[in-house]
């Protein structure tokens, strides 16, 4: 299948993450991948080389930019994809507006609680939580233009568990809504009882210089080390004791089951996405913002290593059932194949 995904946000999170691991995948299976970016966007970068996919930039200025709408209608009218997949609010948008003149379908990706402005043109959703499908519902989507598919990691399964040890990892951009200065106050609750911890910071953003003088100013500058973007995410994972998902709002959460693919014990937010991709089986989940709360989880999980091996566990195996990429990935290919008929 011909296939065109699209992608024009410069950063680089989960959502990011998830359309270069969904190009990769797709080229990877035999279909002719189509990927559109921003010239200066680090998916760019990722995707460069990849054997079966063709990588086209288009600069965009905002949503209002009529001459990108331009730009990727020519591209779409040259190598007439089946459909488009949209990637975020400004994907959709133009991608819509390009893309329903020349009659390809586009189904968006929603990777959080979208505003319908910029959706008007977009013929089918894939939600990734049954709650984004409800906030669609009630804002007067029809339930037979949506469809409710997880994310997926193409992180290798680990062959067992993590549980030794005193090293607490957290992946994730460094922006307000991540909630890392919830962790490191809990963090410095855990020194001041007499805990020995360290924290691994994998991510960047507008935070980083506030995050480091809050981390100074607690006492905590020799035991936390902010390592800047990781794009070997399995690697950094590898060897953490726990895994912490400090955020305040998550609509989903990519790094956490990339935590649960490698083995690695879970403290978490019960925000949005980690509500339902995991329950207190595999992990530890407290209120989001819950400092106290937070350190509590972190404290019991790094007192019991039978029982963080046991909660990692079953993490591991949930992953495998329904977040690897062998299980979600026919899934979207599925739905492709009945949204393509649209276009003939």
């Amino acid at each position: 299948m011909n296939i065109c995904q699209v992608m024009l946000a410069k950063g680089f999170g989960g959502a990011e993450r998830l359309f270069v691991d969904l190009c990769r995948a797709l080229a990877a299976r035999g279909h002719e991948v189509l990927a559109v970016c921003h010239p200066r966007g680090e998916a760019a970068g990722l995707l460069r080389g990849v054997a079966g996919l063709s990588l086209e930039a288009v600069p965009v200025a905002g949503v209002w930019d009529l001459l990108a709408v331009r730009r990727l209608r020519a591209l779409l009218a040259a190598r007439r994809p089946a459909l488009v997949g949209a990637h975020l609010a400004r994907a959709a948008y133009i991608a819509g507006r390009a893309a329903r003149p020349l009659g390809i379908p586009v189904i968006a990706k929603t990777h959080n609680y979208v505003d319908l402005k910029y959706y008007r043109r977009v013929d089918a959703f894939v939600t990734i939580t049954d709650d984004q499908r409800s906030y669609l519902l009630r804002a007067g989507v029809p339930a037979a233009r949506i469809e409710v598919i997880p994310n997926f990691s193409s992180i290798p399964p680990a062959a067992a568990v993590t549980a030794a040890g005193n090293e607490l990892a957290m992946v994730g951009r460094l922006v307000p809504k991540k909630g890392a200065d919830v962790l490191l106050r809990a963090m410095a609750r855990l020194v001041r009882q007499g805990m020995d911890v360290r924290l691994r910071v994998a991510g960047d953003g507008g935070e980083r210089e506030r995050l480091v003088a809050l981390a100074a100013s607690l006492g905590l500058q020799d035991r936390v080390h902010f390592a800047g973007w990781q794009w070997d995410i399995a690697g950094f994972l590898d060897g953490a004791s726990l895994f912490v998902l400090p955020s305040l709002d998550e609509p989903f959460g990519i790094a956490l089951i990339e935590a649960m693919a490698r083995g690695v014990p879970i403290v978490a937010t019960a925000t949005q996405g980690p509500r339902e991709i995991m329950t207190e089986r595999e992990g530890w989940l407290v209120p989001p913002g819950d400092e106290a709360a937070l350190a509590d989880a972190i404290r019991a999980a790094l007192d019991d290593a039978p029982e963080r091996a046991r909660r990692a566990e079953r993490a591991l195996e949930r992953f495998r059932s329904e977040y690897a990429e062998a299980v979600v990935l026919p899934k979207l290919i599925d739905l492709y194949g009945r949204i393509a008929p649209l276009s003939r």
